[in-house]
């Protein structure tokens, strides 16, 4: 077995590559393990890089939602007592303001019927991402100053552009949906917010 710094987070076994990361100690009662390894089924260095920043930023995107449920963290409270309140998701008229926390509710209600866990957790964590960073604010509120805030918090998750792509697209489904269903118009600013994919 031998270390191959110039792809991160990985080793080498007869010349295959292998993923391995440590699970952090906050996350251990989580796992039966506190190393994560396998196989990446190639001997390729740059197919390997890209493999492992993959898994990586799965591991880094998936152990944040954990922390989420063992820590309150901002704007993640919001999006919960919003989802509580779902059966009462507000019909807000369009002088009234409509939150995102409150967005996230009447998309969820309305397009989340039979949808995985999975579904429902992209559209929360998503808008908390949002929310953390710029406050749970009403959805003609945010700017594209907000957004691009957004982005650079993303960014410096080391999340990949294809996980911030992902993350963006889910945001822009949950404004634009609940804006049209309650009548609001809205110029999305989180709409063609540039970042490297």
């Amino acid at each position: 077995m031998a270390y191959d710094k110039s792809v991160p987070s990985s080793f080498t076994k007869n010349g295959i590559y292998y993923f391995e990361r440590r699970v952090p100690t906050d996350l251990l009662k989580h796992y039966d393990t506190k190393k994560i390894a396998y196989s990446l089924r190639t001997r390729s260095v740059k197919i390997a890089e890209t493999r492992a920043r993959q898994a990586a930023d799965q591991l880094d995107e998936y152990w944040y939602f954990l922390r989420s449920k063992d820590v309150e963290l901002p704007g993640k409270h919001r999006l919960r007592m919003a989802t509580d309140m779902a059966n009462t998701a507000p019909q807000a008229p369009p002088t009234e303001a409509v939150t995102l926390s409150e967005a996230v509710s009447v998309y969820l209600k309305l397009k989340g019927a039979g949808r995985p866990a999975t579904f429902h957790r992209a559209a929360e964590r998503s808008c908390g991402y949002v929310i953390d960073v710029a406050g749970d604010k009403d959805l003609r509120a945010f700017t594209k100053k907000d957004a691009n805030m957004f982005r650079d918090s993303l960014i410096e998750r080391r999340l990949s552009g294809s996980s911030i792509t992902r993350i963006f697209g889910t945001v822009r489904s949950v404004t634009n949906f609940a804006a049209g269903e309650l009548g609001i118009s809205i110029t999305n600013p989180f709409g063609g917010v540039y970042f490297d994919r």
